[in-house]
């Protein structure tokens, strides 16, 4: 059932944020979810989103504690009988797909170095992103990185068997998103090395892989099917991404 103008109106009226934006575009319109971009008399924008319940957005509320230039920051949530209100800011730039491929391999890096460090951010609050791809990745006028759209993420819960729900986009989840075992952090380790590849090469490593020796070392590792044999962490790739760079010209 779609919300009614009187029921988001009602919504509205809990946050102070309300007061300051109107609305300036859709840039999502459906029945169970909408979002929409706002704007204040400066110019300046934030994004409204408009979840139907039932849903979970523990995710968003433990984003709502965490700053990060790497990531999207929630701003406030409100909540209705039947539906949650997110705000978040506003990340103005092109996506890594609009970018396009075949850049060099110092910017490539410089890139997945970035994402680690949004990745790392996400990860020490037990948060695992779950689709990583480059339509989720923001690339601003100042070359800053961001990590967007936090709908598909999870708490990983020690202890816990799969996922309860398989999300991800084919070509970039890793294995394990798809019924294997419980999602944690290695598995956005895992797309994260898919997007560099392909950024460097234009093709998924499965067709092509990056022919730097010591990049492709990196890839190999963190695309192994076995989570175990990957990267422990965000911080220890983005190590090896750092030392990989000083090799790039």
């Amino acid at each position: 059932m779609c919300m009614s103008d009187s029921h988001v109106a009602h919504i509205e009226l809990q946050s102070s944020i309300e007061q300051r934006f109107t609305v300036k575009n859709y840039l999502v319109n459906k029945q169970t979810h909408k979002k929409l971009l706002l704007s204040d008399e400066s110019g300046h924008c934030i994004v409204r989103s408009i979840v139907q319940k039932p849903v979970d957005i523990t995710v968003y509320e433990r984003l709502l504690d965490i700053s990060s230039p790497y990531i999207c920051n929630i701003l406030e949530i409100c909540e209705s009988e039947d539906a949650y209100i997110i705000y978040e800011e506003y990340c103005e730039g092109m996506t890594l797909d609009e970018l396009g491929t075949g850049i060099s391999e110092k910017q490539a890096l410089d890139i997945a170095m970035s994402i680690c460090s949004g990745l790392y951010v996400l990860h020490e609050c037990s948060i695992v992103h779950r689709d990583l791809k480059p339509e989720n990745i923001i690339i601003g006028d100042d070359n800053s990185v961001k990590i967007i759209d936090f709908d598909s993420a999870r708490l990983f819960k020690t202890g816990s068997g799969n996922d309860t729900q398989l999300l991800g986009t084919i070509g970039y989840a890793a294995p394990e998103q798809f019924g294997f075992s419980q999602t944690d952090n290695k598995a956005d380790l895992y797309s994260l090395c898919v997007i560099l590849n392909m950024l460097i090469t234009g093709y998924h490593p499965s067709v092509k892989m990056c022919e730097n020796k010591h990049i492709k070392k990196i890839l190999q590792k963190c695309l192994s099917i076995n989570p175990n044999e990957r990267y422990n962490d965000a911080n220890e790739l983005n190590k090896a991404f750092a030392k990989a760079r000083r090799w790039c010209k």
